[in-house]
């Protein structure tokens, strides 16, 4: 059996990440027998989740997995799209990972620090928990400076964040799903970073933005009942 391996359950999410939520809804619109497990990103083979195993195999990142799933089990959401369409789904899937991401971080680990450090570190020992997590945000803002998005100011980022939101909602318009009545990948996409900003208990100017959308909104919605996510 196919075995998921994502972050724990928190913050009201089944996996609290845009990527293993993305994996997530990708493992529910194939269709296929796997199981949902908590994994050590440490562990894995890129120290990062979401990890599929099938069989011997480990397959890391959520877009390699997408690419296993088409090729060992026949699964291509993307199958009846353009070239035209698989390159606009190609522009909004870096849109989202390589830009809005890195908002999504700021909001929650520069912004949100202590919400998230009491949430995502709650086994760890109250003593020791503050100084783990600085450390953390210590690369975190690193990592964030590196990128380039450290470097502008919480208005000029959630500004961006604003944009991207402001361009998914534009394409989406009033379709079903982004490319019309079916989900096709990007939608996973989609889906796992609005759910990482809208579900979780922290208000936040990217949540904010997002929820201003009713078109976001009820997409969400559409695509957390499209692919069950309650049953999980």
């Amino acid at each position: 059996m196919l075995i998921l391996q994502v972050f724990a359950p928190a913050m009201g999410q089944k996996s609290p990440s845009p990527f293993t939520m993305k994996a997530i809804a990708l493992m529910q619109m194939s269709g296929l027998d796997y199981q949902l497990k908590p994994g050590d990103p440490r562990k894995g083979p890129k120290q990062k989740l979401p990890v599929l195993i099938d069989g011997s195999k480990s397959i890391p990142d959520s877009t390699h997995i997408l690419a296993h799933l088409k090729s060992m089990h026949g699964f291509d959401p993307d199958k009846n799209l353009t070239p035209e369409q698989l390159a606009i789904a190609e522009a909004f899937r870096r849109m989202i990972e390589e830009h809005l991401y890195w908002v999504l971080v700021h909001s929650r680990w520069v912004e949100n620090g202590d919400k998230i450090r009491d949430s995502f570190f709650a086994s760890v020992p109250a003593f020791m928990r503050k100084f783990i997590f600085n450390m953390i945000v210590k690369k975190v803002k690193a990592n964030l400076y590196g990128q380039g998005m450290g470097r502008h100011t919480p208005k000029e980022i959630y500004a961006f964040g604003a944009t991207d939101l402001q361009a998914i909602a534009d394409y989406l318009g009033d379709k079903p799903f982004f490319f019309g009545d079916a989900p096709t990948s990007v939608d996973a996409t989609i889906f796992g970073m609005l759910d990482s900003i809208i579900v979780p208990p922290l208000e936040t100017e990217l949540k904010r933005s997002a929820l201003a959308h009713s078109t976001l909104k009820s997409y969400h919605q559409r695509m957390s009942d499209h692919i069950k996510l309650a049953e999980l």
